[in-house]
């Protein structure tokens, strides 16, 4: 009944987004960004894929599908979209800490590492970008590097997980 309940909200949710923005790049993107939200990546990706079609010059659109493929554990494509996306918006910090996500998981560590700090001098506000670099950085053997930036993130109000940082 719940499966039922969820296919027949995002049918009406697409045909209202259809009649609504009539297939334009934007009404795509934000067809896109729903299924994400309801976890739906394959169908976020068809949409998001026809609205870079419409709009290759969108930096949001190649964010959102590097988001949507990395959930899908398609990191190297993942990294591919989040690189489009820095091509045509370089200050784009948010697609720094994804694609550094993205990176670890690819146990590309040093890679991962800059993508935060990247990140971070984008936005020096943003306490996950600390606990996630913290946490390469411990992986990495920097146990110093790794409790400075758990500190900064609490500071800033994040709560770090209890993680053993012994080399």
């Amino acid at each position: 009944m719940k499966r039922i309940l969820k296919f027949t909200l995002i049918v009406l949710m697409v045909l209202f987004t259809f009649n609504a923005h009539a297939q334009d790049a934007k009404g795509l993107i934000d067809i896109g960004h729903r299924f994400y939200e309801l976890g739906e990546y394959l169908e976020a990706i068809k949409y998001l894929n026809q609205a870079a079609d419409e709009d290759n010059k969108n930096p949001e659109i190649f964010y959102l599908l590097g988001v949507c493929k990395s959930q899908l554990q398609h990191n190297e494509e993942a990294i591919k979209d989040y690189n489009l996306a820095l091509t045509l918006d370089p200050t784009y910090g948010e697609v720094y800490f994804e694609k550094g996500y993205s990176l670890f998981m690819l146990s590309k560590l040093e890679e991962a590492i800059a993508a935060f700090n990247k990140a971070i001098e984008l936005n020096p506000e943003n306490a996950l970008a600390y606990v996630n670099r913290g946490s390469v950085k411990c992986i990495n053997g920097d146990k110093e590097g790794a409790m400075q930036d758990w500190k900064k993130a609490e500071e800033l109000g994040a709560t770090v997980p209890v993680q053993g940082c012994d080399m």
